[in-house]
């Protein structure tokens, strides 16, 4: 077979590197290209099986239909009377299985292979394709000196789109290495040593099956055990629909607890009890990392959206212009009555001193009602700043509506509580004032401000 040239431009440069139920799959050079490729040709006996080659033609369509930079893509396909071969592009690397049987994975190890693999299922989940036959066969890892480096997917011929595969044809095979196995009208495709429950059931896979053998992948490489392997296929098929896995702890005293809930989880008998994306399981991954790193979570970048004000803008625009009137109609009244009734002041202010005093409580009228103006003309007028306004003026505004308190409390001083109460009411107004015009505008701009636009 070595030197072999298939399909007039393919020649076979090693021997059989992989082996699986339909193909064999060789090292091969593409003469055109000059490149190397993995060229999968489907095993002799099935060379005339029509169903068969119906499959492996399916496999080649499917493989080339998913683009993914962590999946192994089917480049080209060769179907003749005398050969069929699908040629892959060649992944360097060892799988995951041969990994398994040297090495013991940390776990920071087993987090990362995990998020890759999880990302890649749920990049091709969305494209509509599930693999149905994730193994660690099934998984190239690209080392590097300090550990896993990139990871890749390969044989996603068992995948499907929209629905399970139908044979059409009558066939029963069981094979104990792969664990295929057939019958009428219906497959059941996959490995089963990694099959999910409803896979064995003969129900319709979905996404969901993935997840369970990628959580099967992580205890495994957790604790170096397939928990429901039988040492037959009937065995095996008992263990995954009645057992559950033991806890990891019970092999790795030092896995962290998380990883052992995120695994059983996945490995749960029920699918609706198991994550119901690759990209939620991704998620729970990617915490633990984080947590095992001391570092942060990652966060989403994009600006939390800005809570909702108490009071609609309109409502709160609308109240602060009547309490601006409420103001002026007051600043009049005082206007008019301070100087009529200047001796209704307390007596800790002699006579000689009120000559003095109604000027300056004048002035402070006047320039309150200035503010008061301004204030009616910018909320009227909509200023584009007057968040930011009202936020610089604010101390002032609080001594404005003070000392006119106070000028009330010593004009009232007689009436008692309910002066006390009229001055708690005029001091507190600011505050008000102050929470509506952050309802329209937003405590740092106007229609300018992303706190304003967010309030609209």
């Amino acid at each position: 077979m070595e030197g072999e040239l298939k399909g007039g431009r393919y020649r076979i440069e090693h021997p059989p590197i992989g082996e699986g139920g339909m193909g064999i799959v060789y090292r091969a050079c593409d003469t055109r290209l000059d490149c190397t490729v993995a060229l999968k040709e489907i095993k002799p006996e099935h060379l005339h099986d029509s169903q068969f080659r119906r499959r492996f033609a399916l496999e080649a369509k499917l493989a080339a239909g998913i683009s993914h930079p962590n999946i192994a893509r089917a480049i080209d396909f060769v179907d003749s009377e005398a050969e069929s071969f699908i040629v892959y592009e060649f992944v360097e690397g060892v799988t995951l299985r041969k990994q398994l049987t040297e090495h013991r994975f940390t776990t920071e190890e087993i987090l990362d292979i995990g998020i890759k693999i999880a990302d890649t299922l749920s990049a091709a989940h969305e494209k509509g394709f599930i693999h149905r036959d994730l193994k660690p066969e099934n998984i190239m890892l690209m080392l590097r000196p300090d550990g896993p480096g990139r990871v890749k997917i390969l044989d996603f011929g068992l995948a499907k789109r929209v629905k399970l595969i139908s044979l059409g044809e009558q066939s029963t095979t069981a094979a104990a290495e792969t664990g295929a196995i057939t019958c009428t009208g219906m497959a059941i495709i996959g490995t089963i040593n990694y099959m999910s429950p409803e896979q064995i059931k003969m129900q319709p896979a979905d996404t969901r099956a993935d997840i369970y053998a990628l959580g099967l992948i992580l205890y495994e490489m957790a604790t170096g055990v397939n928990p429901f392997r039988g040492d037959q296929p009937t065995s095996t098929i008992a263990n995954i629909l009645n057992l559950d896995p033991p806890p990891v702890a019970r092999y790795n005293s030092v896995s962290p607890p998380q990883l052992d809930h995120i695994a059983r989880k996945c490995l749960r008998k029920e699918r609706e009890a198991r994550y119901q994306s690759a990209g939620e399981l991704r998620t729970d991954l990617e915490r633990l990392q984080s947590e095992l790193r001391g570092v942060p979570e990652k966060k989403d970048d994009r600006p939390l959206p800005a809570p909702e004000p108490p009071i609609p803008r309109r409502l709160a625009c609308s109240l602060f212009l009547l309490i601006q009137v409420g103001y002026l109609i007051m600043y009049g009244i005082a206007f008019a009555y301070l100087p009529e009734n200047v001796h209704r002041l307390p007596r800790f202010l002699r006579p000689e001193e009120w000559a003095w005093f109604v000027p300056v409580a004048l002035t402070v009228l006047c320039a309150a009602a200035a503010v008061r103006l301004y204030f009616l003309a910018a909320v009227a007028f909509d200023y584009a700043d007057m968040g930011r306004l009202f936020r610089r003026v604010f101390p002032g505004i609080l001594i404005l509506d003070v000392g006119f308190a106070s000028f009330a409390l010593l004009l009232f001083l007689r009436w008692g509580f309910i002066t006390l109460l009229c001055l708690v009411a005029l001091v507190f107004l600011p505050f008000s004032q102050r929470t509506l015009i952050y309802c329209a505008y937003g405590p740092r701009g106007g229609r300018s401000s992303a706190a304003k636009e967010s309030f609209t």
